[in-house]
């Protein structure tokens, strides 16, 4: 059934089509839907996905100030449980390589 119109869906559109001056609906007074591409502009034009990763970024930098040195485990579960808050589902693999690095840096001194 892909690709195949429900009975009589193209005589009702070539008919809506053939009227001039009419929008092209069943409801009178109500215009055709503006197409999703010509609603954006070249400013609001950025790549799918863009807002988790600020705040897979936002996360990662956090934990990296509170728990850099701690084990593995330890940096996971905290990036997990506060992009969790964030409303993002953790991509294990990439959390994986984030807790590795921030594990093997250094502690932060107390006092700074």
């Amino acid at each position: 059934m892909v690709g195949r119109a429900h009975p009589g869906c193209e005589t009702v559109a070539r008919a809506a089509a053939s009227q001039p001056g009419r929008p092209g609906t069943d409801y009178p007074g109500m215009n055709l839907l503006a197409s999703i591409s010509s609603l954006a502009t070249d400013s609001s034009r950025r790549p799918v996905g863009w807002q988790v990763q600020l705040r897979v970024d936002y996360v990662v930098n956090q934990v990296m100030q509170t728990h850099r040195g701690e084990s593995e485990d330890v940096v996971k579960q905290a990036i997990q449980d506060q992009l969790r808050v964030y409303g993002v589902v953790p991509n294990k693999r990439q959390i994986a390589q984030y807790a590795t690095t921030i594990a093997s840096l250094p502690r932060i001194p107390p006092g700074n």
